[in-house]
This record gives structure tokens, C-alpha cells and sequence, in this order.
């Protein structure tokens, strides 16, 4: 819901009388809590591809490709949430879920289909009555935008230390332990807090569908070390994690992002030397995918 206090300093931010973009001052809210009734169309496309490559001196080389597209439209109602203000309830009302694995196009869903999400640590589940969804099923939505964010995921204005206001053209990164921390709290991956980094920049004020917001480019370059806790799991080498965001955040803060692409590489490589027949395993992915959310009126 609208809070006033903020509501009221966006609204002083707002220009008055000719003047110059960078010239303007803006609050940029990151986090965006949500509330139970909150309803938004929202529409996607996507991609995504992996690639395993496994050697060992015993036995031949071995590759196993996995590819994935989406075309997604879907009316979103948030059913619950929890003390952070994450929805951890969703009602999806499908209006298309195409999925193409490599094998063709595929329409998933009739018009008007039911879908209940819920969130569940990390992951998200998806249920259609009874059943629950799993798969390339899975994978499509979670590929179109519809997971829900895990309780444990920080604010991402504490982790920037995103509390002044700011003007166009203006960067900042966030915090390393943080960052690391978040990374930790949400992934598998134990991360170099030294070389890894996140950064934001704010681009310009902009109107997305009538409503005002303010564009933003966030880049991670993310260093994993490991997958799993420290000292007890699998150790990686020349491994990296590359995700660029453009982000459309309305300067009204009950609101939530307009519209967001996001483009992320990932390398990652396990090499194992002790004992024999060593191994190695290096899996490459890639995910591209932009998505738009139109907030429906309550009512």
C-alpha cells in the first residue's frame, strides 16, 4: 500500500519548471514490498541454454545440451507475503505459456488456466489443483519472471546502502560483504567478496505505459569459489557469473518494477584431482529474458 511519507517525498522530487534532467535529484526505492490484493498483467519472453562438458582420463568426452524458450502472458494476484513484505503466495491466471525445448512451439496451458505459486526456501512451487508442476513446466515459469523471491533474500537498498537521493548518470556498488552475504543467503555459491562486485547505475527519468519511473542499469560480476558451505563443498576454478538488469522502477514506491531485461552468463568449472582417474566438469549458461508488469486497480 501507498505510504504516505514516501509517497510525499517522491512527489517533491518530481521537477518543477524548466530545468535539466541531471539537475534533478530522485529517490530510487529498490525494494518494493508488496501487498496481499496486489494484481498485475504481466508479459515475458526468454531464453535459456546449458551445457555440460564432463572429461575424465577413463572414459571419452561427454556434452548434454538443455535449451529452453517462453512466451508468457498472465494476470498475477499476490495471496500472501511474508515479514519482509516478499509475496510467498501467488495466484497465476494463465493467458499463454508457449514453451520450444529445441522440439517446436508449444502452448502449455488453455486460456484462463489456474496456477498457485508458493514460495518454499529458494525455490518456488507451482501447483495446478493437486498438481504440482515440475520440469520443463517449472523451468518455463521460473524462466518467465513468476518465482517468488526466498525469505531469505535481503533488502537490496541495505546491501547498495541506497538511502540518499540521486541524480541521472549517478553510480554506486554495493556493499562487498553484503553483496556476499546476499549471494550466499540465495545461491549455492560461496563467493570471493574481494573480486566480486555489484553496481548500479541510474540512467533517467522516464515514462513506461503513463506511469513515471526512473530507468536503472545494475551489473553483478560474481566470483564463486565453491558450492556449498565454506570448507565443506565442491571447490570451482575460474569460475564467473556475469548478470546485467535494466530495471523501470516507478517513482511511486508501492508500485512495482514496469519492466525489467535481464541477461546473465555463467561459467563454472570443477576440477577433481585426487585419486586416479581425475575429472572435470565445466557447465556454461546463459538466460536472456524481458519482462513487463502493468499493476491492475484494486476494486
Amino acid at each position: 500500500m501507498p505510504r504516505p511519507a514516501l509517497l510525499l517525498l517522491a512527489c517533491l522530487c518530481l521537477p518543477c519548471g524548466p530545468t535539466v534532467a541531471g539537475d534533478t535529484a530522485w529517490m530510487l526505492h529498490l525494494d518494493r514490498p508488496a501487498a496481499v490484493g496486489d494484481r498485475c498483467t504481466v508479459s515475458a519472453t526468454g531464453k535459456q541454454n546449458r551445457r555440460v562438458e564432463t572429461t575424465s582420463t577413463s572414459q571419452p568426452r561427454e556434452i548434454a545440451t538443455e535449451n529452453l524458450e517462453v512466451t508468457y502472458e498472465a494476470l498475477h494476484e499476490v495471496r500472501a507475503i511474508d515479514s519482509h513484505g516478499h509475496p510467498s503466495e501467488m495466484l497465476i491466471r494463465i493467458d499463454r505459456l508457449s514453451t520450444d525445448d529445441g522440439s517446436g512451439p508449444q502452448e502449455q496451458f488453455p486460456a484462463g488456466t489456474l496456477i498457485k505459486a508458493t514460495a518454499s526456501g529458494n525455490e518456488t512451487r507451482y501447483f495446478h489443483g493437486r498438481d504440482e508442476l515440475e520440469g520443463t513446466l517449472s523451468d518455463a515459469l521460473n524462466l518467465a519472471g513468476t518465482k517468488l523471491p526466498s525469505p531469505l533474500e535481503p533488502s537490496e537498498d541495505a546491501v547498495f546502502l541506497n538511502h540518499v537521493l540521486r541524480h541521472p548518470g549517478q553510480s554506486w556498488t554495493a556493499d562487498p560483504k553484503r553483496l556476499a552475504d546476499a549471494i550466499e543467503a540465495t545461491s549455492p555459491f560461496v563467493i570471493d567478496p574481494v573480486t566480486s562486485t555489484g553496481e548500479i547505475r541510474f540512467e533517467e527519468p522516464v515514462t513506461e505505459k503513463n506511469i513515471p519511473a526512473l530507468a536503472t542499469t545494475t551489473t553483478f560480476r560474481i566470483n564463486p569459489v565453491s558450492l556449498g558451505k565454506s570448507g565443506l563443498g565442491q571447490a570451482l576454478t575460474e569460475s564467473s557469473v556475469t548478470s546485467t538488469t535494466l530495471r523501470l522502477f516507478p517513482i511511486d514506491p508501492s508500485l512495482p518494477v514496469v519492466k525489467e531485461t535481464v541477461d546473465t552468463s555463467m561459467k563454472l568449472i570443477q576440477r577433481t584431482s585426487t585419486g586416479p582417474k581425475p575429472t572435470g566438469t565445466e557447465t556454461t549458461f546463459q538466460r536472456q529474458v524481458t519482462r513487463h508488469c502493468l499493476p491492475v486497480p484494486q476494486g
